[in-house]
């Protein structure tokens, strides 16, 4: 494996410049050609930098824990995608887990934390989160961010334009002549869950309509959850021509409780759902969503690791603004 003092050797220069071009030091002068003769033998010579001694020079590990509720969901797949773009720019790498794993994976992450092996942690939703997790992160004054779910740490929570995206959801199907309109909410209690139900009932309350004549369910982002919630929905309301999911894989529940009740989509019923997925335009009756900036928040998640958490404690991620998507899940109800 190639050294420093190999690379310095063929491109002509101190092993100090190598190791100042490869930390990229601002103050370093020397030449642009200089420079490139250095990156060249880097490259030719297949270097690889000592990581462990990087450690050890900087403090900084250049690792980013990230703890998702549900490593499956598909709407984190997004987050995680902005997460690692960020983190490439940054020169960190991300350790994933998952909170529902239990208390093996968490007591890991926890000696990981307490051993000073973590520059950052960010944490998704309103998972199960080990409470050694949070003590060693404070304790260690590790830099630590929330997205979309309060925890009771100091950290900087990061938030979506969760109002807007239930508005424009909810507003879509009034425009198309709907009134008997339900919600099948996120979890109850949330910040996040009580910004959409704010967006939902302005949009309702724009048009005329009483919420609070307007029926919710309140279910967790999964499919199963959200075919047991829309039963419920359906069974105290068999109105209703239309459903606002704030969730797209409890919309996807939803699908299924609508088909199993014998009501097509959208003849029947008419359905939106917050957060788009690559497959909603494959769906049986391809999903109409309100995409939401998932790719923005994960780059900004590691950002702040990387420059240094704010002094304040709650950041908007709101561009791009959330978007209608519109496919075939959404018509005039059928009188």
């Amino acid at each position: 494996m190639a050294k420093l003092a190999d690379i310095a050797r063929a491109a002509g220069v101190s092993s100090a410049v190598v190791s100042r071009v490869i930390n990229e030091d601002r103050t370093l002068r020397v030449s642009e050609a200089t420079r490139a003769r250095v990156q060249k033998a880097i490259k030719d010579l297949d270097y690889a930098p000592n990581i462990a001694a990087q450690t050890l020079r900087s403090s900084k590990s250049g690792l980013v824990a990230v703890i998702l509720h549900d490593v499956t969901n598909p709407v984190y797949a997004e987050i995680l995608r902005g997460a690692q773009a960020s983190a490439a720019q940054n020169g960190k790498a991300l350790l994933v887990f998952d909170s529902a794993t239990g208390a093996e994976s968490a007591n890991r992450l926890a000696a990981m934390i307490g051993g000073g092996a973590l520059d950052g942690l960010v944490i998704q939703g309103a998972g199960e989160v080990s409470d050694l997790v949070l003590a060693r992160a404070a304790t260690r004054k590790i830099p630590t961010i929330l997205l979309q779910a309060d925890l009771d740490i100091d950290a900087c929570l990061i938030s979506l334009p969760d109002e807007a995206a239930a508005d424009t959801a909810t507003r879509h199907l009034l425009d198309h002549g709907h009134r008997r309109i339900g919600c099948l909410a996120t979890v109850e209690g949330m910040r996040f869950t009580e910004s959409r139900l704010a967006g939902y009932r302005r949009a309702l309350g724009d048009a005329g309509i009483d919420p609070r004549d307007s029926p919710v369910v309140f279910s967790a982002p999964e499919i199963e959850a959200g075919t047991e919630a829309c039963s419920r929905l359906l069974g105290g309301n068999p109105d209703l021509t239309a459903i606002v999911c704030f969730n797209v894989l409890s919309a996807i529940g939803a699908m299924k409780a609508l088909g199993d009740a014998g009501r097509q989509i959208p003849d029947d019923v008419s359905i939106v759902a917050v957060h788009d997925v690559p497959f909603a335009d494959v769906l049986k009756a391809p999903l109409t969503t309100v995409a939401m900036p998932l790719f923005e928040m994960g780059q900004k998640a590691i950002q702040l690791v990387s420059d240094g958490v704010p002094d304040t404690q709650l950041l908007a991620v709101d561009s791009p603004p959330p978007t209608l998507i519109q496919r075939r899940s959404v018509a005039t109800p059928n009188r």
